[in-house]
């Protein structure tokens, strides 16, 4: 993920890192910033995009979800982009098209029509709220690769500009197109638990103020797979899950970031304290599973704090 903001990442799917202090230092004068914890939802943020299939191949429709943090539930626009072998910074297009959607309510139809249809030309998939985004791979995606090449794949790039009146975030995620034997399959977070109990997706939880309660998120299995390494092998190998914890308020115990805590349930599990906020409100806490080759899934919950 590449983050316009305090924070980015190099390349996949790895946490967005801090900016190291001497550089810090130069480019903001050497002022004294408290940045937030990356678990700390205090900003516009897009924390997890799904697709269905995670691993498509060419000519195949995909379909695609998010997770997004806007702060104070205002209203935001999503833009998205797809593309094949897009750069570091993104699908390549003329950020100019964009400008014809800020006045599409006073266009004609004919004019709209004509909007979107550059748009769509240029990689449009999808418009939030209003289009959902949708992309069909294109059915040349792996046209000139040898058949080993076409088995790994190449990387699809997916552009997701997310706008409030407050703030804007530019995202890149990757995507894998390919004609593996093994297509990766996206994990499913199948249980969340507060203090041993269960809780259902979506719904809202109650939590005394100040309280330390311990969540455990986990999925159901590992996926196996094959790889072919450089030197023609091919292996078995079995994916490694990795977690990030967001919430609104309160304190995590650990970073919220990396591999399992409990290492007792070994990959399939992860473990947090949290200690809730000392006054009373609302709160919203997110587990997100990421696979290593590009599939994600969460659970969410809303958290009443009393």
């Amino acid at each position: 993920m590449t983050r316009l903001g305090s924070s980015f990442s190099w390349g996949g799917g790895g946490p967005p890192q801090r900016l190291p202090v001497f550089l810090c230092a130069l480019l903001l004068g050497c002022q004294q910033i408290d940045l937030a914890e990356e678990w700390e939802l205090d900003r516009l943020r897009l924390l997890a995009t799904r697709a269905e299939p995670a691993e498509p191949r060419p000519g195949d429709p995909v379909t695609f979800t998010s997770l997004v943090h806007v702060p104070d539930a205002a209203p935001y626009s999503a833009v998205w982009f797809g593309c094949i072998l897009g750069g570091e910074a993104g699908c390549s297009f003329d950020p100019a098209l964009l400008d014809g959607l800020e006045d599409l309510a006073s266009l004609t139809p004919e004019e709209q029509a004509e909007v979107f249809a550059s748009l769509q030309e240029a990689g449009l998939i999808g418009l939030e709220p209003g289009l959902a985004p949708a992309w069909v791979v294109p059915a040349d995606a792996l046209d000139g690769l040898t058949e080993a090449e076409a088995l790994e794949g190449v990387s699809a790039t997916l552009q997701i500009t997310l706008t409030t009146e407050a703030d804007t975030e530019l995202v890149i995620r990757r995507l894998p197109v390919s004609r593996a034997a093994t297509p990766n399959s996206n994990p499913d977070v199948v249980s969340l638990t507060i203090d041993g109990a269960a809780t259902v997706s979506g719904d809202t939880v109650t939590v005394a103020a100040g309280a330390t309660v311990d969540l455990e998120a986990a999925v159901a299995a590992l996926e196996d797979y094959t790889y072919v390494t450089t030197a023609g092998v091919t292996e078995t190998r079995t994916e490694e899950l990795s977690w990030r914890w967001y919430v609104t308020g309160g304190e995590l115990g650990g970073d919220g970031f990396g591999p399992p805590g409990n290492e007792d349930e070994g990959a399939l599990a992860s473990s947090q304290g949290w200690t809730a906020p000392d006054a009373a409100g609302s709160h919203v806490l997110h587990a997100v599973v990421l696979d290593g080759r590009g599939g994600m899934g969460w659970w969410s919950l809303a958290v009443t704090v009393e």
